[in-house]
């Protein structure tokens, strides 16, 4: 066994002795893999992806490999760019999936979000919950800092887009199928009133309604609400769709108690500069000299997303429907 430090904590990689594998290619390319790790040093890329391919630094050949365990070598879509390298990147991708430790471990390699977000449990030794899913973002953003060290081809920089999307996604509904009972707190399944919010909270004078969007925010939000108690809840990414005075009256008119924005990076472009959305709608309004707005409730009307867990656990640890009170949120 080796260990890598982390944050403080140590990650073990089992030994391949150690390990059960399912294939020839698993096995070859785990031992590989871990002949790489020098024990001790810090959880960071030790391998880099393109050397299988551009000038071949490594004497390991992954299609060779990979095909006298496998039928064929994955297939890029027919509009990829760079389509033997990327074949590579995909073998590797898939060895990802049935093992996720490595995902920190080799640089310059597409992932899908699932095994980001799978990486990121490993490494924070936890799985994702409406208390830690912030954290569990912020592994993925330092993961993702040292992922790659040159610019990215187009095929590649479609692909990380679209998974930082998905991660979004994915983390929130994680979060909230881990905290609905489906009897006072469940998603809207039902066409009906599915246009109301993805979800509903039993509470008094009126129901707690969750409107949850990934990305953007746009119209979206505006179709979810008719006049309810309602919460905007999103790893938003542009800041500038909540620093119009006039989209936030029209969202308030339309309900809304709050407008959870993100306080970690969500784009690319974050990333880089070590920054927010939550941050950036602050700033605006400090810089306009502006004050921030806040609901009918009087309470902040722009809030961490972070601070999900907080406000949302006060109302649910109330059993109680009949005390369970949103005037005050």
């Amino acid at each position: 066994m080796k260990r890598l430090n982390f944050r403080g904590s140590q990650i073990e990689i089992d030994d391949p002795a150690n390990v059960r594998f399912d294939n020839d290619f698993d096995r070859e390319f785990y031992a590989f893999c871990y002949q790489q790790i020098t024990d001790g040093h810090t959880y960071s890329p030790i391998i880099n992806s393109d050397l299988f391919y551009d000038q071949p630094k490594y004497n390991f050949d992954l299609s060779q490999k990979y095909l006298e365990s496998f039928p064929a070598l994955p297939r890029p879509s027919a509009k990829a760019t760079n389509k033997d390298r990327l074949t590579l990147k995909l073998i590797i991708r898939e060895f990802y999936e049935r093992f996720p430790v490595f995902v920190g471990l080799v640089k310059n390699n597409v992932l899908l979000a699932s095994q980001s977000i799978k990486n990121a449990e490993l490494l924070f030794d936890d799985t994702v919950k409406l208390e830690n899913f912030i954290e569990i973002k912020g592994v993925i953003d330092e993961v993702n800092r040292s992922a790659w060290d040159r610019d990215k081809d187009s095929s590649e920089s479609q692909s990380g887009v679209s998974t930082l999307g998905t991660i979004s996604e994915t983390l929130l509904k994680k979060v909230f199928d881990n905290v609905v009972d489906n009897t006072n707190f469940f998603p809207v399944n039902q066409s009906e009133v599915q246009s109301y919010g993805d979800f509903v909270l039993m509470c008094l004078p009126n129901n707690l309604w969750l409107s949850v969007k990934s990305n953007f925010a746009r119209e979206r939000l505006l179709a979810s609400g008719y006049t309810n108690d309602i919460l905007g809840v999103g790893f938003f990414q542009d800041s500038s769709e909540f620093t119009s005075s006039v989209r936030i009256r029209n969202f308030q008119r339309a309900g809304f108690l709050a407008m959870y924005c993100p306080d970690v990076p969500v784009s690319e472009e974050q990333l880089n500069n070590h920054t927010n959305t939550h941050d950036e709608i602050i700033d605006y309004y400090q810089n306009e000299g502006t004050v921030l707005p806040t609901n009918i409730n009087g309470k902040p009307f722009i809030r961490r997303l972070s601070d999900l867990h907080t406000d949302l656990t006060a109302i649910l640890n109330e059993q109680d429907v009949r005390k369970r009170f949103v005037v005050d949120f």
